[in-house]
């Protein structure tokens, strides 16, 4: 492993220590999105990540937000000819994407004690956790990997 991969694999756990810890806030509650995902459990991210939410066709590979092209990840159903893209933050600039959904995802104010893991085998890499609301199994992403495989 040379020092760059170590320095890149030890920022990467920071930067999901991050999205885990916004997820887990000391105030007990925590503004969060339910975006609809297709063929996979939804997911629930953080409001405070998303940057903007724009109208956009599907069928995309870049996303225009202000002065920047945006690399897409898409979670919306494959059919789906519109959608709305959520512009994601990342460490700086070059890390940010959209996220390609169906619809504007619904909004929740959710109490952390009402969160819990869900002890669900990990096959897709793009899933960083799975956790429990309810009845309901959500995931949480893996941010990292996401940003890598647009990376490349």
């Amino acid at each position: 492993m040379t020092e760059q991969t170590s320095v890149n694999t030890v920022t990467d756990k920071i930067n999901q220590q991050e999205l885990q810890h916004l997820i887990t806030v000391s105030t007990g509650f925590i503004d969060a999105y339910i975006i609809e995902c297709h063929g996979k459990e939804p997911m629930l991210l953080p409001q405070n990540i998303i940057l903007s939410a724009l109208d956009s066709e599907t069928k995309v590979q870049f996303v225009q937000w202000h002065e920047l092209k945006l690399p897409v990840y898409a979670v919306n159903q494959p059919e789906r000819k519109s959608g709305v893209a959520l512009v994601i933050e990342g460490e700086d600039v070059q890390q940010r994407f959209a996220l390609m959904c169906d619809e504007m995802p619904k909004t929740i104010r959710l109490r952390i004690s009402e969160i819990v893991d869900e002890d669900k085998t990990l096959t897709d890499p793009a899933i960083f956790q799975y956790v429990r609301m309810g009845e309901k199994v959500f995931h949480i992403p893996n941010m990292n990997y996401i940003q890598t495989q647009l990376q490349s």
